[in-house]
């Protein structure tokens, strides 16, 4: 080997400017990087790194030859054989992670190499924006793999074979049923049943969607009376459908069906009509469906009809996990049924208690507030009321209903909270001017609870009754929060308590749980920093938003942060949502959250040091603009 200093007067480290990401590195970088580069001849068939030689410490860039890695069975997920050439490195997530290699580099033919410590990779990341925007690149590329393979395995214990994750134009069945605004009612009904289908799109001359007739819209219809079958089939149609472009996936048109209630998503490309998938065909291989479920929550009139139906809501997720759909689906989904259910719930309880001029709002909070559920999940809610009459009479009005309501939810499967954090508590029945002093109390005095406090009640979101009460709330907070730069500090020192289980040598680390064994806690030690540090950046940008993915994109568009690094923490923080749900799917009964990493295999153990990484990247980035 020879030291490479020199080389900056050869050839050959301009050679490196002709390929990414060295082409678009400033020259201080480049200067750095040619001071750390060490040169290294391999010989045709010379092994150079390999899993087995252990944790990768050395990025190799190709001055002239050709390597191939070739991938080693049980290792990572990866392609099987890739080939390098001059100008290209190897194993870049390997050495970003600091863990051993996927594959097995060899020289295909007389090669040298410029071999550069880690730590020189890590530091060049934080000098050089393209090189650290290509390595954040390379890593979410390896989540990505990993979030197909954990869903592989998971999905061989399922019989579901219908894949979520396919596109719409892949799940279409048959051409479109359509026909034109001027047809006649008698036609449409005699084309719907000679293609024995429930539907029919309404199409304008050129094909694009302008209203859709399902056997509902008849039956709607002829309940009013007065259907004439002459009459032009846009006097019956609904008009405006929700479509989706064929290059959605079938997660999100069953994401549609749940949200508003329908059957058939008209799928176009370029606005014109290519087909319609309707909820028959996304779950003809599924035990139930969400039309099944909508109408449980609907038709549930007591408790027993509440369990079923909620029983159903989480043997539909797991079924979608199954499935292939990703945490940020499933999660959505989960809230989206719900939320219908909790809502159901209220409209049954509010029957039974004299509440007649309260103007009120059931709120959620914490996972709930964020739209992030898992299969585990306990009550965190509120009430924002207002009236004519006194705070406190309200106040005692309310109580009995949230009190009664929180049982309720209880025996539906959604545990009383063990911080008593609910609306049958009076600390959280309050009027919009209590919620606003206590509130400013928090800002003004961010002592450790009220920090606690704020992490969960922040995330609030309307639920049921009257949104305007929360609207009202979140506009009063956004700016009281947005420009106190002592509270953000303090919110910022209060998240980075909670630090990823990962130690000093790259390491998962572990705690202690309260039956004594040791474990990983994937809530408070995986997800929990993503979520504080969303948090954190949409409360100083001004954001609304409280789902933490939705916080990350808009936070990381404020901050300058570039797009694919701020795509592999969310593809990180929803890796670590799956595998809780997948753990508290296979291990029912124990701690939802916690696991053993010992009882992991080498691959999800490399996946989840790989994800608590990067939530030590954005700890530190938190650290960083907080000045900690």
């Amino acid at each position: 080997m020879a030291d490479v200093p020199q080389l900056l007067a050869d050839a050959s480290i301009e050679n490196l400017r002709r390929h990414a990401p060295f082409d678009r590195m400033d020259v201080r970088s480049l200067e750095f990087l040619a001071g750390k580069l060490v040169l290294a001849y391999f010989a045709k068939g010379k092994q150079i790194t390999a899993p087995e030689d252990g944790v990768s410490h050395r990025l190799y860039i190709i001055q002239r030859g050709l390597v191939r890695g070739e991938h080693r069975a049980g290792a990572a997920t990866g392609p099987d054989v890739v080939e390098y050439s001059s100008g290209e490195c190897f194993p870049l997530a390997e050495v970003t992670a600091r863990r051993p290699s996927s594959h097995v580099y060899t020289a295909e033919e007389d090669s040298f190499c410029y071999e550069v410590r880690a730590d020189d990779v890590e530091e060049l990341a934080r000098l050089s924006t393209p090189f650290r925007e290509f390595c954040a690149s390379s890593v979410g590329a390896l989540l990505q793999q990993a979030q197909a393979s954990l869903q592989a395995v998971y999905a061989m214990q399922s019989a579901v074979q219908q894949p979520l994750v396919a596109s719409l134009r892949e799940v279409l069945r048959r051409a479109p049923v359509c026909c034109l605004p001027s047809s006649s009612l008698q036609s449409a009904l005699e084309t719907m049943q000679r293609a024995r289908v429930g539907s029919v799109v309404v199409v304008d001359k050129a094909g694009m969607p302008v209203g859709i007739f399902t056997e509902r819209d008849l039956l709607r219809h002829a309940a009013r009376g007065g259907i004439e079958t002459a009459n032009p089939i846009e006097t019956y149609m609904t008009p405006s459908p929700e479509c989706l472009p064929s290059t959605a996936t079938a997660a999100d048109a069953a994401m549609l069906m749940a949200r508003i209630g329908i059957r058939h998503v008209p799928v176009v490309e370029e606005g014109r009509l290519v087909g319609v998938v309707s909820e028959r065909d996304l779950f003809a291989l599924q035990r139930m469906s969400l039309r099944d479920i909508n109408h449980s929550i609907d038709a549930a009139a007591d408790l027993q009809g509440l369990r079923e139906a909620a029983t159903r809501v989480r043997d539909l997720a797991s079924n979608m996990i199954a499935q292939g759909m990703g945490a940020e689906h499933v999660t959505e989904l989960i809230a989206v049924l719900n939320d219908k259910l909790v809502r159901r719930v209220l409209d049954l309880e509010f029957r039974g208690h004299d509440l007649r001029g309260v103007s009120l709002c059931w709120i959620a909070l914490g996972s709930e507030g964020r739209l992030e559920q898992t299969l585990a999940t306990d009550q965190d809610n509120g009430i924002i009321f207002s009236g004519d009459t006194s705070t406190e009479e309200l106040r005692g009005r309310l109580l009995p209903f949230g009190q009664s309501v929180n049982r309720t939810l209880d025996v539906c499967g959604f545990p009383l909270c063990r911080g008593d954090i609910m609306a049958g508590n009076p600390q959280w029945c309050l009027s919009l001017e209590e919620w606003q002093k206590k509130f400013d109390d928090w800002i003004r005095n961010p002592l450790p609870q009220a920090l606690l406090h704020s992490s969960i009640f922040f995330d609030f979101r309307a639920l049921w009754g009257d949104a305007s009460l929360a609207d009202r709330l979140r506009g009063w907070l956004i700016p009281h929060v947005k420009d106190d730069k002592r509270f953000l500090r303090a919110m910022a020192q209060s998240a980075l308590q909670s630090r990823p289980a990962l130690g000093v040598f790259r390491q998962i680390t572990v705690t202690r749980a309260a039956d004594a064994s040791v474990s990983v806690d994937l809530k408070a030690q995986g997800t929990r920093p993503f979520v504080d540090a969303a948090r954190i950046y949409a409360l100083a940008a001004g954001l609304e938003q409280t789902n933490t993915s939705a916080r990350l994109r808009l936070s990381g568009d404020r901050l300058g942060m570039p797009r694919e690094e701020v795509e592999s923490l969310v593809a990180a923080f929803h890796f670590v949502l799956l595998f809780r749900m997948r753990h508290q799917q296979l291990a029912p009964g124990k701690d939802p959250n916690r696991i053993d990493p010992e009882s992991l295999n080498d691959i999800d153990r490399r996946i989840l040091k790989e994800t608590f990484r990067q939530a030590l990247t954005l700890q530190r980035r938190l650290s960083l603009d907080f000045q900690l």
